[in-house]
């Protein structure tokens, strides 16, 4: 037995009186089967605040069967699997699985919407607790996203931010940041919402500072969800990344002894105490390098003992570890106790090292001054017009 849709709405209509205007507009689409403007119309009501919580999940099922489901064939399919994530959201894994699986034929035949279906589909086995067959699916997606022309940034930012949640439920913090920094690069700040801004932030840094072969601290400083940590419960991570993005073990330490309460509350870096300090000195390796003029970029094993904070014996293996993770490169003297070094791995540069970079020019730019004024004295002849 159909139900009538007028009937839905009014049923709605008594349950949010409040959200009479939108119900209306709902109304004036369906009749005049403006179908374009009704799903817009519908995606605002799905998000209103009476849906929002996990309390609502059998109201908007019921919903979707009484209405929005009469409409599958009449709206375009990329939006029906935006109407399908909202109606899942607040539902159990295994009802959300049951709620989309009768689509996947249907959004077979449009490429984006297939996309974001399964990317839909793999969240929710994540969720489920389906992990083996969540990666599977979701690497054979990543991999025709990955081949495919013109992927809309929603889509990417939808299949990125599922990959993110099947790496922190397995507790794989490196890919669980590669595919974080990808979500935050196809998603606007503003679509994402303001109360889950700090967590997202927060787990984002500890993943960073966790990953034992993660040094790009310059990128994450940069990134717009940042500074949505101040004024939250997540505030005092920043000055630890502050300390790695500048490679200063005296930040460092001042931060571990400001925050050692609520890094012992963070399980995943009270356990990871000896991954945070060998990546400090590596940072603090590159940034004594950086700050060393091109032509004196020759260090001393003393040297570098004591601004990595390691005992002499501990400084080769220092250097050739660095070497491995390509941040710096250069040869080793075991016998005169020197490490030469040719390159640093570039970082973002922050006003501190924008200085130092001026500094740098400036000297260059005098020092060319001087060589030409000697060039002047010396062969007159050839500098005459």
């Amino acid at each position: 037995m159909e139900v009538d849709p007028s009937q839905a709405l009014e049923a709605q209509r008594k349950a949010h009186p409040e959200l009479g205007e939108q119900l209306d507009k709902m109304q004036k689409y369906m009749t005049a089967k403006l179908y374009h403007q009704l799903t817009q119309t519908l995606l605002e009501y799905l998000v209103s605040p009476p849906f929002t919580s996990p309390a609502a999940a059998d109201e908007l099922k019921g919903f979707f069967d009484s209405f929005i489901k009469g409409f599958d064939s009449k709206f375009d399919k990329v939006r029906w699997v935006q109407i399908l994530s909202i109606i899942a959201k607040p539902q159990t894994p295994a009802v959300a699985l049951e709620l989309i699986a009768p689509f996947e034929e249907a959004m077979s035949g449009s490429r984006d919407a297939k996309f974001l279906w399964l990317t839909l589909k793999g969240e929710k086995l994540t969720l489920s607790g389906d992990t083996d067959a969540a990666k599977e699916l979701l690497d054979n997606l990543g991999a025709e996203i990955e081949a495919a022309y013109e992927v809309q940034a929603l889509l990417q930012s939808h299949f990125h931010k599922t990959k993110a949640l099947l790496w922190k439920t397995l507790s794989r913090p490196q890919e669980f940041y590669k595919s974080s920094i990808l979500y935050l690069a196809f998603t606007p700040l503003e679509a994402i919402p303001v109360e889950e801004r700090p967590r997202m932030a927060f787990e984002t840094v500890v993943s960073a500072l966790v990953a034992e072969e993660e040094f790009n601290f310059g990128e994450l400083t940069q990134q717009e969800i940042i500074p949505s940590l101040e004024g939250s419960s997540f505030a005092w991570i920043r000055e630890l990344l502050q300390a790695f993005s500048e490679g200063k073990f005296d930040l460092f330490d001042s931060a571990l002894a400001k925050n050692k309460a609520q890094m012992d509350a963070t399980p995943e870096l009270k356990s990871a105490g000896d991954t945070l300090r060998r990546k400090m000195c590596a940072l603090s390796l590159m940034e004594l390098a950086f700050r060393k003029p091109k032509k004196q970029r020759r260090l001393n094993f003393a040297e570098i003992a004591q601004h990595c904070r390691v005992g002499a014996s501990e400084v080769e293996h220092l250097v050739m570890k660095s070497m491995c993770a390509d941040l710096i490169r250069g040869q080793i003297d075991e016998v005169n106790q020197l490490v030469t070094v040719t390159w640093v791995k570039p970082r973002i540069l922050d006003p501190v090292r924008i200085d130092l970079m001026r500094e740098r020019m400036d000297a260059w730019a005098s020092q060319t001054g001087l060589l030409l004024e000697h060039l002047e004295q010396v062969t007159p002849e050839l500098l005459v017009s």
